[in-house]
């Protein structure tokens, strides 16, 4: 949800609580708009033991972003602009929030021919144990 909340906010034009939604945390029902971004848990919550009952965790979550048909060039346009959004993105919660590799990757179409692309995030945090 934090990960939805940070593009909520970016001022790309998402929002959770539009009707119908174009930015879903978790799951989007299958009778979603054509042009969504999903941001769900991706798995990845590897423990690193810091020492004085210290750890960081760091879960991952996937972005998927889903564009109209025969828009490609924008649905990529706005997948870098999440990724960018989102990498290094400055949270009180997080020791960091970093996107894994260089950007966006293409998921090729979905059988109704709409863009797809998908990135994970790292969200790294501390807790004592």
């Amino acid at each position: 949800l934090d990960v939805a909340t940070i593009l909520e906010g970016a001022g790309l034009g998402l929002s959770m609580s539009a009707n119908p939604p174009s930015l879903y945390a978790g799951s989007f029902p299958s009778r979603s708009p054509d042009f969504i971004v999903a941001v769900r848990h991706a798995g990845g919550d590897s423990e690193d033991y810091l020492g004085a009952g210290e750890y960081l965790f760091a879960p991952e979550v996937q972005v998927l972003i889903r564009g109209q048909q025969n828009t490609h060039q924008a649905t990529l346009a706005l997948a870098r602009s999440c990724f960018e959004a989102l990498h290094f993105a400055p949270h009180a919660d997080y020791v960091s929030i970093r996107c894994d590799g260089a950007g966006p990757e293409s998921l090729g179409p979905d059988e109704s021919g709409r863009p797809r692309f998908v990135f994970t995030v790292a969200c790294r945090y501390r807790t004592t144990n």
